[in-house]
């Protein structure tokens, strides 16, 4: 593949809108070429982006990732809601680490209440039940909480095992919700199961999409 066309292909690869136009062919290729070279000032033809463009559209090598990704999720075994749940964000010190032991002592599993834990360089994040917060929060410094996030649902997607050797799950999950207008508070997976957080109010469309596109059969 020449070097022009390795960029517009990356290019596109990296546009949703502008590959999933293609897809429909809604777009005109010749306009999609000009914008391409504005946007990224590329010292090249309009005729040699149209024919990147055109070769794009005929072996669609994304597409063929994002297909063989669909039929994978398409063999998920169920999706589960929780409601009710709120993220804590905790500043990151010693003192906040050795507390978090007498945070799980809290929880009660066998009822169902979780505790899950998100940890980056510079903060912790707790998801419990909302019924938790209060007993959870208090027993972490003021000083230390730096948010807390309430009014939170949490997704759970029971993948098929074959999910976890297959590329782009996570982006075809994500990008669905994305483009219902369904934004993700957070996410994180405990093979083979897929967890989102969304907004409470989002819950039922988001399971509704995300039920769809996994193609859950109806228990009888």
């Amino acid at each position: 593949m020449t070097s022009i066309a390795k960029i517009v292909w990356k290019e596109i690869e990296n546009d949703i809108i502008a590959r999933r136009g293609l897809e429909k062919g809604i777009v005109s290729v010749k306009s999609l070429a000009v914008h391409l070279i504005k946007q990224h000032k590329l010292n090249v033809s309009v005729d040699a982006v149209v024919s990147a463009i055109r070769r794009y559209e005929e072996e669609k090598p994304l597409e063929k990732k994002y297909e063989t990704a669909r039929k994978v999720i398409a063999g998920s075994e169920d999706i589960r809601i929780t409601s009710s749940i709120v993220i804590i964000a905790l500043e990151k010190t010693k003192q906040t680490q050795e507390l978090l032991q007498k945070a799980f002592t809290l929880i009660d599993y066998d009822k169902g209440e979780i505790l899950l834990i998100i940890q980056g360089e510079q903060s912790i994040k707790l998801i419990i039940n909302d019924k938790n917060k209060e007993k959870i929060a208090t027993i972490f410094p003021k000083k230390t909480i730096i948010n807390i996030e309430e009014n939170i649902a949490e997704v759970n997607i029971q993948l098929s095992e074959e999910a976890v050797r297959t590329p782009g799950i996570i982006s075809v999950l994500s990008t669905e919700l994305m483009i219902n207008d369904v934004n993700i508070v957070e996410s994180m997976s405990c093979v083979p199961e897929m967890l989102f957080f969304i907004k409470q109010k989002d819950v039922v469309k988001s399971y509704q999409i995300l039920f769809d596109l996994c193609k859950i059969k109806t228990k009888e």
